[in-house]
């Protein structure tokens, strides 16, 4: 008899208060900035978490503004296999839109790089438009 193939449960949750170092370490394991002087401990109520199988494999931010919020910093572990990468990639996503929406914006802003043209044609398939071109800048305060 065939092996009946397993899928792996995969679930989003807001980041609890304390879990900054875990967002930091997701952000990190999903190529995001490794930056020594940003302080990681205050990632609640802005941060969400993916979790396969009961481990955090990945973390978006999701932060609300009226009329509109933004949504950043994608990041899943890139040691996980392709159908799971992309089934927690969806659903940080549609998670984070969720969380904006909760919070009453009226429209969701993000940022995709311009080496990512794969991952624009996706959030085009998924009802996003590009409004702009520019550079994702960062100041430290």
């Amino acid at each position: 008899m065939p092996s009946l193939k397993q899928h792996s449960a995969v679930s989003c949750r807001l980041a609890e208060p304390g879990e900054g170092p875990l967002v930091q370490r997701l952000v990190a394991q999903g190529g995001g900035p490794t930056w020594d002087w940003l302080d990681w401990s205050s990632v609640y109520p802005y941060w969400l978490i993916g979790e396969v199988d009961g481990e955090p494999k990945g973390c978006v931010m999701a932060s609300p503004g009226l009329p509109f919020g933004r949504i950043e910093m994608l990041c899943v572990d890139q040691a996980l296999p392709k159908k799971q990468k992309a089934i927690l990639v969806r659903d940080l996503g549609y998670a984070a839109v969720a969380s904006c929406k909760a919070m009453g914006c009226k429209a969701v802003l993000a940022t995709v790089g311009y080496g990512d043209e794969s991952w624009a044609g996706v959030m085009k398939r998924r009802g996003w438009r590009e409004i702009d071109f520019g550079s994702f800048l960062v100041k430290r305060i």
